[in-house]
């Protein structure tokens, strides 16, 4: 098996000569990076669907305080909207947990333990990420979240500047989770009462951001390094090319005639990871 950098495209380019440790190099670094990318990618996800159901509840109170409709059909128009973002937030909430330890486990092999410990945490400590976590189950097989809404207005002090402050709830019946065998006991007995699911979808995200946080701390060197190994393979390319690296990649193959037989290429460029850093 040989391996070799050259550009994948029509015409005449350098070809470097690499061992097959470096070419293994690449391949990891490149794998982490894609990892890392994954992880931002998951997260991003998340954080979209938090942004629409925050939205969505801007938007019911402004169409409230602009038509003030009390059509009992508007309200399951209300309920099902703040559902469907609801649905939204815990599938991608869903999809972030379950994946995030094999992402991160590329960047860092021995990291499963403390990822597992980081969601531990929050899970122990806060009612509200206990509760939307039973809530995301109970949405997934049983039911769904949203069970009332409710618009309010207040006059804010001094009343003579005459500034009011309105706002849209969303709630989870307690009555409704409690009489469902699958919903988990345990945290229905932590209900006090029914549940406003703004603030504690709000609470929730914050501990999921904090879990995201110390997952980018435990990647931070790993993904560095492999970032910077491949900066290197492509500086070194391109003292050799006028300054081009332009279709990349780094091949594995086997010497044929006429041809040489491709066993592994893959191409090297870092525009995707710039997406990443911004992020």
């Amino acid at each position: 098996m040989k391996y070799r950098l050259t550009i994948n495209a029509a015409g005449r380019s350098p070809v470097l000569e690499i061992d097959e440790e470096k070419f293994n190099s690449i391949v990891t670094a490149l794998n982490q990076l894609s990892a890392a990318m994954a992880i931002e990618e998951k997260y991003e996800l998340l954080i979209g669907n938090y942004l629409d159901l925050e939205k969505e509840v801007l938007n019911v109170t402004a169409e409230d305080i602009l038509y003030s409709s009390s059509e009992y059909s508007g309200f399951f128009d209300i309920r099902l909207a703040c559902n469907k973002r609801i649905v939204n937030l815990l599938t991608s909430t869903k999809l972030y947990i379950d994946q995030i330890q094999q992402h991160t486990k590329i960047c860092v092999p021995d990291s499963s333990s403390k990822v597992k410990a980081f969601f531990s945490k929050e899970y122990d400590e806060n009612f509200e990420y206990r509760f939307m976590e039973a809530l995301r189950n109970y949405v997934q097989h049983r039911g769904l979240a949203v069970h009332a809404t409710k618009h309010g207005s207040r006059w804010l002090p001094p009343e003579e500047n005459r500034l009011m402050e309105c706002g849209t709830k969303i709630f989870s019946h307690k009555s409704e989770l409690e009489n469902d065998k699958a919903f988990k006991k345990a945290v229905v007995n932590e209900m006090n009462g029914n549940v406003e699911l703004i603030s504690t979808t709000r609470k929730y995200v914050e501990s999921i951001n904090y879990v995201h946080i110390q997952i980018r701390g435990l990647i931070e060197e790993s993904v560095k390094n492999s970032r910077e190994l491949i900066e290197g393979v492509i500086s070194s390319y391109e003292d050799s090319n006028n300054g081009h690296s332009l279709g990349l990649c780094a091949t594995a193959y086997e010497s044929g005639e006429p041809i040489d037989t491709i066993i592994k290429r893959v191409q090297v460029f870092l525009d995707w990871d710039n997406v990443r850093i911004k992020w």
